[in-house]
């Protein structure tokens, strides 16, 4: 069995700023745990549904950007229980270690010092996740070494595109996952480069001979907002025959090998 649980699904900047839907990122429970892209919140609301900083072994950043590695250097300390302990592993994109011509690293020398390991891999790259497998994935973004990845489970493969526009080689390199996390910033005739919109999901599912049994839209940005995404995830579904949802704060995912099950938590702690 595998869980996996959202801590918002928000994602640009106006979405950030204005937190009308938290950028907390998502975090996966499995041989290891995992989180993904800890953008601004992420800390909060990590403690607002029982996922304690101390205990996560794994954290992944897709890219240098605000809306996802805002709280990387906090779970650092998280991980390292203060800094405390040299334990915790950091998969990460080059301009969140080294930073780039438009932006200083995420994560400080001291914070980097203080992990077990730190992976910088490239496209292609597996890495081994105790019982798990992730094999990193291209992306076209305005921050070149954007990554995402497919984690290879005993219950199935999870795939997760960060951040990118459409190019060909996505329906095949997610073609075969049991559940695809996308993020899909905007809606219907609304593309903007360097993002997927609604018809680039529903042109990439069609074309994939193995479709997932469920993509999980997130990363909302405003104008999918106010556009309903719960009515662009139903085109979707409609469109293509893949179960298509749309991720929001505390929204549970467990796989299992013969079933994928849904809910709603319940925060433990209030703002």
């Amino acid at each position: 069995m595998v869980e996996i649980i959202f801590l918002g699904s928000g994602g640009g900047r106006f979405i950030t700023i204005t937190q009308f839907r938290p950028t907390g990122g998502f975090f996966i429970n499995s041989s290891k745990r995992i989180y993904i892209d800890p953008g601004p919140g992420a800390l909060v609301r990590a403690w607002r549904y029982k996922i304690d900083p101390r205990k996560i072994d794994v954290l992944f950043v897709s890219h240098r950007h605000t809306d996802h590695c805002n709280d990387a250097e906090v779970m650092v300390e998280g991980m390292t229980v203060g800094v405390t302990k040299k334990r915790g592993v950091l998969i990460a994109s080059k301009s969140v270690v080294y930073g780039d011509e438009d932006h200083t690293p995420a994560i400080s020398k001291y914070h980097l010092n203080s992990l077990e390991e730190v992976h910088i891999p490239n496209p292609g790259e597996r890495i081994q996740l105790g019982e798990d497998e992730m094999t990193i994935t291209p992306t076209v973004h305005s921050d070149p070494t954007t990554i995402g990845f497919i984690l290879k489970t005993p219950v199935g493969k999870i795939g997760y595109i960060p951040d990118t526009e459409y190019f060909e080689e996505l329906k095949h390199i997610y073609n075969g996952v049991r559940l695809l996390i996308a993020s899909v910033t905007r809606p219907t005739n609304m593309k903007i480069p360097y993002h997927l919109c609604t018809e680039d999901v529903i042109y990439m599912l069609k074309e994939m001979s193995q479709k997932p049994e469920m993509l999980i839209m997130s990363h909302i940005g405003m104008k999918m907002h106010f556009a309903n995404p719960y009515k662009e995830a139903k085109f979707i579904e409609n469109t293509t025959g893949v179960k298509t949802l749309v991720a929001k704060e505390g929204f549970k995912v467990k796989m299992e090998k013969n079933d994928i099950k849904l809910r709603t938590l319940r925060p433990a702690r209030e703002l």
